[in-house]
């Protein structure tokens, strides 16, 4: 049973802050040093002094993070909403795939409990990642971000209420510098909050994105007690719910960027041949013409394109290969046929011999759903190879999460991302 209820947001106070987009931030986890370093120079009041280290030897930083929040809040540069609700927020933004796209999604605060029954998690997460951002939940009780979660709507019954709640004149609207433009209602009427928390209480969730936030409010939850009271907000976590069935909810795929040093193409062939169908793609990474990846699509087994300096070549697992045979492991069918897997799994550890999990916590196997950053970091010879895949499918994640499996870390990339500090979950100000 999924258990969400209205609360009380803090949001910048707008008697403060003119403009929005100087001062919300990508999630913790995609902001790089040069984008920190733009958006620290864009307001003193940015969220991402908040929820990332200023300083690159500033070990304790959610110390500083505390009493800043603190700050603000008794200068009002944060002011807590005055009423409990939920949040309507829609963002309307450019497809990388042509066209422009509307993602409608409700903010709530969600009732922390394990994974596995109605709250579903689809990725693996990295412990360290968990352990920083608990420290910083326990320095500030608050959180910055939502979770991003997906919830089946086949009847359609929870879009008529957003819609209403919408028709409004929204509590902030502003176009990012990503040109992704953000607009947020507040939903209070008695009935429709009994009905959204009726009908979403027999709902399943996956979270899309934001596993490490979910699992981090759920030992925080733990460690004090509140999952056992109801009406503490420490027991809580912000989300966003996003309907399945939303023509804007957009997943792109996300390439694999290779620091270790590979063997020439020849031999990563001749590694991979007895498993994978190989052919070279005529010209350089440095000096493409629209995508490469595109030469993988419509493939109806797993394919993927590994470019190098040498070149670049594109494998299909061969005809009469079946990857639940191959690929050890307890993992059923479904999840050892996923692109993802078959590279991970089979091309990657087992016929060339890395431990990506390993090369992804020391932060040697990166991730971007761009393929031209991909492409660069090899032309800049900042990588030895890019890998690039396709997108997961929502279906299969779905079947994924409820067969109570994990998919490899950064499997989906859901675009655009929600932004941190458009809603704050302030736990002494939640449910007051």
């Amino acid at each position: 049973m999924v258990e969400i209820r209205p609360f009380r947001g803090v949001l910048y106070n707008p008697l403060v802050v003119e403009d929005f987009s100087r001062v919300v931030a990508p999630p913790y986890d995609v902001i790089t040093e040069r984008r920190m370093e733009q958006l620290l120079s864009r307001s003193p009041y940015n969220i991402v002094r908040l929820i990332l280290r200023v300083e690159p030897d500033e070990s304790r930083f959610w110390n500083r993070s505390a009493a800043l929040f603190r700050a603000w809040k008794m200068g009002e540069v944060l002011v807590a909403d005055l009423e409990q609700g939920f949040y309507v927020h829609r963002q309307t933004f450019s497809s990388p795939l042509g066209g422009s796209l509307t993602r409608t999604g409700l903010v709530a605060a969600l009732r922390c409990r394990p994974p596995g029954t109605s709250i579903l998690p689809h990725e693996k997460t990295f412990p360290r990642v968990r352990q920083e951002r608990l420290n910083l939940l326990r320095a500030c009780k608050a959180n910055f971000s939502q979770v991003f979660t997906v919830f089946r709507d086949p009847d359609g019954e929870v879009l008529p209420v957003m819609e209403k709640a919408a028709a409004g004149r929204p509590l902030l609207e502003f176009r990012d510098d990503e040109g992704v433009e953000h607009r947020l209602w507040r939903l209070d009427s008695p009935g429709d909050l009994e009905a959204l928390v009726r009908y979403l209480s027999e709902r399943r969730l996956i979270i899309a994105d934001g596993h490490h936030r979910y699992e981090t409010a759920l030992a925080y939850s733990r460690e004090t007690g509140a999952d056992d009271d109801p009406d503490n907000a420490a027991g809580y976590v912000s989300v966003t719910m996003v309907r399945s069935e939303d023509p804007g909810l957009l997943i792109l795929p996300v390439h694999r960027i290779l620091e270790p040093p590979l063997p020439g193409l020849r031999e990563v062939e001749e590694r991979l041949s007895p498993f994978f169908d190989s052919s070279p793609i005529p010209g350089d990474a440095s000096r493409r013409r629209g995508s490469l990846a595109e030469a993988i699509q419509g493939e109806e087994k797993p394919a993927f394109v590994l470019a190098t300096r040498e070149g670049l070549v594109r494998f299909i697992l061969r005809q009469g290969v079946q990857p639940h045979k191959v690929i050890p492991g307890k993992e059923s069918r479904l999840w050892k046929e996923l692109d993802i897997s078959v590279l991970h799994a089979l091309a990657l550890d087992r016929c060339l011999g890395l431990d990506t999990d390993k090369l992804a916590e020391e932060g040697r196997l990166r991730y971007t759903p761009w393929e031209s950053e991909a492409l660069d970091a090899v032309t800049r010879g900042e990588a030895a190879a890019a890998i690039l895949v396709r997108p997961t499918r929502m279906d299969d994640i779905w079947k994924i999460a409820e067969g109570g499996e994990r998919m490899p870390h950064k499997s989906s990339y859901f675009h655009p991302k929600l932004p941190s500090g458009l809603v704050i979950f302030d736990h002494q100000i939640a449910f007051r």
